[in-house]
C-alpha cells in the first residue's frame, strides 16, 4: 500500500516497495519511466507514479518472470495504450501483446529458463 502523499524520498522506497536500494538505482538506469527529481535539499524525490512504476516493474520481473527487455516492452505498451487515441484498436493490440507475453512466460516456466 502506497501512503497517501505525492512525493517520496529515496529511503522511503524500500519499505513501501520491498525492493532493495541498489536494485531501484539500477532500475532507474534501465527504465526511463522512473524519473525522480532533485528536491531543494538535493535529495531525489519520487512521484507517486514512480513508486507505482517500481511496483509494476517488480511484478513484471519477479512474479511474471519477464526479462528486463520484455518488461521494458510491456511498460512501453501499457503507457502507449493509456495515452493513445482509439481505444478499440489499442485494446485489441494490447490484448494480443498480453497473450504473447503470457505465452512467452509459460514457455519460460515449462522450459525452466
Amino acid at each position: 500500500m502506497i501512503p497517501n502523499k505525492s512525493n517520496f524520498k529515496f529511503q522511503e522506497l524500500t519499505p513501501i516497495t520491498g525492493v532493495k536500494p541498489y536494485v531501484i538505482r539500477f532500475w532507474e538506469t534501465e527504465f526511463p519511466e522512473i524519473s525522480p527529481v532533485l528536491g531543494d535539499s538535493g535529495q531525489k524525490l519520487y512521484a507517486r507514479k514512480d513508486v507505482e512504476t517500481i511496483l509494476r516493474i517488480k511484478k513484471l520481473l519477479f512474479e511474471e518472470k519477464l526479462t528486463i527487455p520484455e518488461a521494458k516492452i510491456q511498460l512501453q505498451n501499457e503507457e502507449s495504450v493509456s495515452v493513445a487515441a482509439p481505444a478499440v484498436h489499442h485494446d485489441s493490440a494490447s490484448h494480443i501483446i498480453q497473450e504473447a507475453l503470457a505465452l512467452i512466460s509459460d514457455i519460460k516456466f515449462r522450459k525452466k529458463w
